[in-house]
């Protein structure tokens, strides 16, 4: 069977689907399969195709849900090596494997690995719904949501409570947050019970603390870091957090976020830890005293016979002597990202 296809010459504002695909592949592909792949098609004839991570927030699905998909139709043979490069790149990068601390225990973020759907028969499914408080969740999960849940949404719910152990009343708690968010897709709650579950919030308390926490520099940070389209990972929502409770204010925050994209060119959250950490031991509590930092610092360089601060001398400066260290930061970082 030849490899399907995508092309962009027809009219615009259609999507042609091959009549091949519907005979030969829709049939016996997963209904969110099939959902993933007609979006792809849509989005790349159209020259709009961002990346996995655009198919799972148009779709309300989780990203991993989407990579498993690229790789089925890969396997079928309907995309290339090439058109999927891109995801498999994203996969590696979003694997669920816990960072390793060796790396460096005063920047690593460690993230819980977030544990595959077990297999169950509809019999166990019904006995766990009749048996448990599971039932008494799922009643009010259709009363919010306005409608019966499927065989798969109330496999969903069963693994939020057996698998990800999340007690009845934090299973109460994601329901009513996700639909006073305007979000009534059980995959959009599975997949914010899954970044809980990697943030290690198991209480109620813990989830309505993160949820005031999220709006505290979240936004800011991102923004500051060039990054849109996405919200951040939870490595990356652990340090913002963690940068919270040193006491910062947004400028100090948005100003590490400015000076790591000059330094590294990328949104290095580590190399962001390190600046952060380095201005908490300095007691900086303002913009005014970075820029004091700054007027020290240059005022200690050691000066050259026109009276210039020479850049070749070193500066025993102990704000800049982070970026002195034997750590080659690219190298860390990059380890940091392919494990995260």
């Amino acid at each position: 069977m030849n490899p399907l296809k995508f092309t962009n010459n027809i009219q615009s504002g259609i999507t042609v689907i091959s009549n091949e695909f519907i005979d030969q592949y829709m049939g016996k592909a997963d209904g969110e399969f099939v959902k993933i792949y007609l979006l792809m098609l849509r989005l790349m004839n159209q020259g709009s195709y961002k990346g996995p991570e655009q198919l799972a927030d148009v779709l309300d699905l989780t990203q991993k849900d989407v990579l498993r998909a690229l790789k089925y139709w890969e396997k079928e043979g309907l995309l290339t090596s090439s058109s999927s490069e891109l995801e498999r790149t994203a996969e590696e990068k979003t694997s669920t494997k816990e960072t390793m601390e060796a790396i460096n225990p005063d920047i690593a973020i460690t993230v819980p690995a977030v544990p595959d759907k077990i297999e169950i028969t509809p019999k166990e499914l019904s006995n766990s719904i009749d048996q448990t408080d599971l039932g008494q969740i799922i009643y009010m999960a259709e009363a919010y949501i306005g409608r019966p849940l499927s065989h798969k949404e109330l496999i969903s719910f069963y693994y939020m409570e057996n698998q990800l152990h999340f007690p009845q009343d934090l299973l109460e708690y994601l329901v009513e947050y996700c639909v006073t968010k305007g979000k009534k897709s059980v995959r959009y709650m599975e997949s914010v019970a899954i970044n809980w579950y990697q943030q290690r919030i198991d209480t109620v308390k813990k989830a309505k603390e993160q949820s005031a926490a999220y709006t505290q520099n979240v936004f800011p940070v991102m923004k500051a870091f060039g990054i849109s389209g996405r919200n951040p990972a939870p490595s990356e929502l652990e340090f913002i957090n963690k940068w919270n409770e040193m006491g910062f204010d947004t400028s100090i925050l948005e100003e590490a976020c400015n000076r790591t994209m000059l330094s590294t060119h990328q949104a290095s959250f580590p190399y962001a830890n390190r600046i952060l950490e380095e201005w908490k031991k300095q007691g900086v509590r303002t913009l005014d005293d970075i820029h004091a930092l700054d007027q020290n610092f240059h005022a200690s360089k050691p000066a050259n016979g026109n009276g210039i601060p020479d850049p070749k001398k070193a500066s025993n400066n102990a704000f800049h002597n982070f970026e002195q260290r034997s750590y080659d930061y690219d190298d860390l970082e990059a380890r940091l990202h392919n494990l995260s």
